[in-house]
């Protein structure tokens, strides 16, 4: 179960280097092609904090081609967690561990003042109460391989909300009145080797909404790629642990283009959606990782559409294995001791 103070640091005695603390916000204006996501990444063990905000404006392969990002990433670390302000603006404050109140005033007149207002209990990955796939007797080390991110995820919870406020790009001012899902995670996440994963969901109002984790191996079969590790069911005010997930996706290049799902909840409800990618561009969230994050178009069985980010995530050290080149000569040039 999450508390009131799950919303402060978590961090151990000595939390070294490796140990981080996480949040993250987004919103999207899908009939004006937008979606805005703000993220902070802190390790309280050096004093460091890392804040990002990027506005998403088309379904693009290149981080340039991004409307908008300000990502620093050698920030003073706040003295609380609940209650921050960034040097670049970003104002953080945890209301309740279900409400939340985010405001940024960037560069070139970027601004954006939003509240969150949680429509469910926070999202427990680790409860076998919330999640099906937690077990309750499992070792830390069970715990961290089953979580979708490892020991990232030591601490970890999702909540499905209701964001309203308004964000300011490029003179023209939107109002926001949206359902997403944030998230806040703790524990000990090194920058190399980072888990290949899957963060993802569909809105489809404040009546229902979909959310999942899953590992990912990009290197199998198109079918067979995506794994479940938690999810739920947000439907009419009550919240259903997935059991099951089948996930397809399509890329282009890195580009994440479509999704087709099946997802099964604790009561054997079973959802079928089919999704595709208005909105997304690589978002580079560490050093070391890559992570393309969509806005997602999502269509029901029944014809409801709705929408949400959804994240595909892969270390740089994945893809250097699966996809680094090395330019080799069709002809060795001899050396001077090898000449006649």
């Amino acid at each position: 179960m999450i508390r009131r103070s799950d919303t402060e640091f978590h961090h151990p005695a000595d939390p070294g280097h490796g140990y981080a603390e996480t949040n993250f916000f987004c919103f999207a204006l899908p009939e004006h092609r937008l979606m805005v996501s703000a993220y902070t990444v802190t390790r309280k063990g050096i004093g460091t904090m890392a804040a990002d905000v990027v506005v998403f404006g088309d379904l693009v392969s290149d981080r340039a081609q991004c409307l908008y990002i300000d990502s620093q990433q050698h920030l003073p670390a706040p003295e609380v967690l609940s209650d921050y302000r960034t040097p670049n603006g970003l104002v953080v404050k945890a209301l309740t561990e279900r409400d939340y109140h985010v405001e940024y005033r960037g560069y070139d007149g970027v601004e954006f003042v939003i509240d969150f207002a949680g429509l469910m209990e926070p999202f427990d990955i680790h409860d076998p109460t919330h999640s099906p796939k937690a077990k309750a007797d499992s070792s830390v080390a069970e715990r961290h391989a089953g979580s979708g991110l490892g020991a990232g995820y030591g601490g970890h919870f999702d909540l499905t909300g209701r964001v309203t406020g308004y964000f300011v790009l490029a003179g023209m001012r939107y109002e926001v009145d949206c359902v997403e899902t944030m998230d806040h995670s703790w524990g000990h996440r090194p920058e190399l080797g980072i888990h290949s994963m899957g963060w993802m969901h569909a809105h489809f109002g404040p009546d229902l909404a979909i959310h999942w984790i899953t590992a990912y191996d990009p290197a199998a079969p198109a079918d067979r790629q995506w794994t479940l590790a938690h999810g739920y069911v947000m439907e009419d005010g009550q919240v259903y642990g997935l059991t099951d997930l089948q996930l397809q996706s399509t890329c282009v290049g890195r580009v994440l283009t479509s999704m087709e799902l099946v997802a099964t909840d604790r009561r054997g409800r079973k959802y079928e959606l089919s999704g595709s990618s208005i909105i997304g561009a690589p978002w580079t969230c560490y050093v070391a990782t890559e992570a393309y994050c969509a806005l997602v178009r999502w269509t029901t069985a029944g014809g409801r559409v709705g929408y949400g980010m959804c994240q595909q995530n892969e270390s740089m050290q994945s893809l250097t294995r699966r996809v680094g080149r090395r330019a080799i000569p069709v002809l060795a040039v001899p050396s001077s001791g090898d000449r006649p």
